[in-house]
C-alpha cells in the first residue's frame, strides 16, 4: 500500500477514533482501513492502536507517530500549494498554544473574523500559562510573552505588550501609594512565578533611565489571572500587562501607579516548529495576528 495514503487513513482514524466513520468519509470499506493501520504497524514493527469493540486508543508509538504524520502530511500539501502558486485553500485544525490571559482577551475576540475569512480552518486552543513542548503535543503554533527561550523554534514578533504598575484603591488607602520604583522595597508585591526572575522588576524613565528593584512579598501565584484578582482584592501591588489590566482599569478596580516609570514591555511573539514548508493556516493566523495585535 501507499505508505502516504496509509498515513492519512491513520491520522484521520486517530482524529474520528472511529474505523467505520472514515471508511464511510473515504468511501472505503472498514477492512480496508484497517489494512492500512495494519500495513503501517508491520512497516514500522509496532503497535500503534489498541482497539476494542467500545474504545480505540494510542500505544506510546502511535502518540509519536502520529504528530510525524501531522508534519509530513502537512508538509506534502504546503509543498502542492507553493507549486501551485497558492492555489490551495488553506485547511484543516490549527492547534494553538497560548496563554489563558492572552487566548480569552485578546485571541477569543477576534476568531470570528478569522473563521469568516478561511472558512476551512479550524481551531485546537490549549490554554496553558506555562511553555509546552510544540513538536511532543503537535501544536502548529503558539504565542508567547516576553523573553524567549533558545530552542530550533521559529519566532517571528507580531507585537509588544507595554506593562503597567496596579494596585486597588483600598490596598492604596491602607498602605500609601509608592512614588518610585524603590519605595516598593515596603509594600507587598504580588510575584508571578512563571518568570524567570519574579522579584525583579525593572523600569525606565524619561528622567532616571534604566533601573531594577528587588521586590518581595507574602503571595505568589503561577497564573496571571490570579496575581490580577489578589491585586484587585486589596492584597498588594502588581504588575499586568496593559491589555489585560485595561478593563480592570476603565472599570475602577485597579489604579495606575508610577506612572512616570514604565515596567520593561515584553515582545509578543508567534512561534512555531522549524520545517521546510510552514503550513498555510499557520501562515494565515500569523500575519491576522500581526494586524490585530497591538504595535
Amino acid at each position: 500500500m501507499d505508505v502516504m495514503n496509509s498515513m492519512a487513513v491513520f491520522r484521520r482514524v486517530v482524529e474520528a477514533k472511529n474505523f467505520s466513520a472514515v471508511a464511510r468519509e473515504t468511501n472505503m470499506s472498514q477492512s480496508t482501513v484497517s489494512k492500512h493501520i495494519a500495513a503501517l504497524e508491520e512497516r514500522l514493527g509496532t503497535k500503534l492502536l489498541n482497539r476494542s469493540t467500545r474504545s480505540l486508543k494510542l500505544t506510546e508509538a502511535g502518540k509519536e507517530y502520529y504528530h510525524h504524520c501531522i508534519r509530513i502530511l502537512n508538509d506534502f500539501q504546503e509543498a502542492e500549494a507553493s507549486i501551485g502558486k497558492g492555489k490551495i485553500k488553506p485547511t484543516g485544525t490549527l492547534r494553538i498554544s497560548t496563554s489563558a490571559a492572552f487566548g480569552r482577551t485578546c485571541l477569543l475576540p477576534s476568531l470570528d473574523e478569522f473563521f469568516n475569512a478561511y472558512p476551512d480552518i479550524n481551531i485546537d486552543l490549549l490554554f496553558d500559562d506555562d511553555y509546552v513542548d510544540l513538536v511532543k503535543q503537535g501544536i502548529d503554533l503558539a504565542i508567547r510573552i516576553g523573553p524567549l527561550a533558545d530552542s530550533t523554534l521559529i519566532a517571528r514578533k507580531i507585537g509588544t505588550s507595554p506593562r503597567v504598575v496596579v494596585a486597588s484603591t483600598d490596598y492604596l488607602v491602607k498602605h500609601g501609594r509608592p512614588k518610585k520604583p524603590t519605595d516598593l522595597i515596603k509594600h507587598n508585591c504580588l510575584l508571578y512565578t512563571l518568570q524567570k526572575s519574579p522579584d525583579l522588576w525593572y523600569f525606565n524613565s524619561a528622567q532616571e533611565g534604566d533601573e531594577s528593584v528587588r521586590v518581595s512579598g507574602r503571595l505568589k501565584a503561577s497564573s496571571p489571572d490570579a496575581i490580577c484578582d489578589a491585586t484587585m482584592e486589596g492584597l498588594g501591588i502588581s504588575v499586568l500587562c496593559e491589555w489585560y489590566a485595561r478593563k480592570h482599569i476603565k472599570e475602577g478596580r485597579l489604579k495606575v501607579i508610577l506612572q512616570d516609570y514604565h515596567p520593561t514591555a515584553y515582545d509578543i511573539n508567534a512561534v512555531y516548529p522549524e520545517r521546510k514548508f510552514v503550513p498555510q493556516k499557520v501562515k494565515r493566523m500569523i500575519e491576522f495576528l500581526a494586524n490585530k495585535v497591538d504595535k
